[in-house]
């Protein structure tokens, strides 16, 4: 039979796209999980219990390994077994339902699904390198005219987890005025260190450097040391909490100066939310003194960033810091509404 020309212009064209929907899945990692369905698309990682592939039909997906009953790559993937081995440029290829061949580019071994610790690894899950991550936030306001008012807010952090240790900087810094009269001066400096003894224990150590004219504080400081657990470290949550002694001392301008240990602990936690990557956050350290109830000391920081492109981010941030006993003539709570600009990284 044979068609027009015009009419086979079309029949053509249909048949060049159902080809190249059939290429695109024939390059596609596959994964058929064990209620039968199969999911084509390419592996992104593997940690613990989450596989994650991205797909063209339905964006990222998270699966449950133990679900996975079989899979094949189409592209390179590094594979870290269990005893520790590294296969790089390797590829994974279900045998059976109970085994999965590794063809890497130095060795191949067949092991079972559950000998398989990581897919594509980090550096610190890897335990080669560190991985860093940071952010700043800014914000600021210049009014001139019938008023006067300056305002300067600023915040940054900057983290390095590695397999074996992690380590922390911030810093936060505030300046207000108001025709002309300062009503704000603060910054605080802290830093931390953690050393893993397992995957979820760690010991650590802390300090702060902290001056805050209008609560009378020329400077507060805080050494310490103690315990922590990482609940959770993921690329959608983290949670780790902290518990130890610290010694502060605080140089005030005008009330009596004060110096004591005290019980420590702090908080840090984010969590990834809606489809757009938006990121909750709290922060908190606290100060009890041991040889006085009445010394405690609150500092929190808890809002939420909204990527907006590349590394840039919207923030809106709460800060408050609570002081059970705060300086003659000061109130005990300052709290700061931020709503700024910002990058990650």
């Amino acid at each position: 039979m044979h068609w027009p020309r015009w009419r086979r212009t079309p029949l053509r064209l249909s048949f060049s796209i159902a080809a190249l929907c059939v290429a695109a899945a024939a390059h596609a990692d596959e994964i058929r999980l064990a209620n039968g369905d199969r999911i084509t698309g390419r592996i992104v990682s593997k940690a613990g219990n989450d596989l994650v592939i991205d797909t063209d039909y339905a964006g990222r997906l998270t699966l449950r390994w133990d679900q996975v009953a079989s899979l094949r790559t189409d592209d390179t993937v590094t594979v870290m077994t269990r005893d520790g081995e590294l296969n790089h440029d390797a590829r994974l290829d279900s045998r059976n339902d109970e085994s999965l061949d590794i063809d890497g580019s130095e060795s191949s071994r067949n092991v079972r699904p559950e000998d398989i610790a990581f897919i594509n690894p980090t550096p610190e899950q890897s335990g080669q390198g560190a991985t860093y991550r940071g952010h700043a936030n800014v914000s600021a306001a210049l009014v001139r005219g019938n008023s006067e008012n300056e305002r300067i807010y600023g915040d940054a952090g900057f983290n390095a987890r590695a397999r074996d240790y992690a380590w922390g900087l911030g810093l936060k810094v505030d300046r207000r005025e108001e025709r002309g009269i300062r009503t704000a001066q603060q910054w605080l400096l802290d830093g931390n260190y953690d050393r893993f003894i397992d995957e979820r224990h760690f010991l650590y150590a802390r300090s702060s450097f902290e001056q805050d004219r209008f609560k009378d504080i020329r400077l507060r400081t805080t050494v310490g040391a103690g315990y922590g657990w990482q609940l959770y470290d993921d690329d959608r949550t983290r949670l780790s909490l902290r518990t130890g002694l610290d010694h502060v001392t605080l140089d005030r301008r005008v009330g009596m100066d004060e110096d004591y240990p005290a019980l420590g602990w702090g908080v840090r936690a984010s969590r990834k939310v809606f489809a757009r990557g938006a990121e909750l956050f709290h922060d908190q350290d606290g100060f009890l003194s041991l040889s006085d109830p009445d010394f405690l000391t609150i500092r929190t920081r808890s809002g939420v960033r909204l990527p907006i492109a590349g590394g840039m981010t919207a923030s809106a941030q709460l800060n408050a810091d609570w002081e059970r006993t705060p300086a003659p003539g000061r109130k005990p709570t300052d709290t700061t509404v931020v709503l700024g600009l910002g990058y990650v990284w």
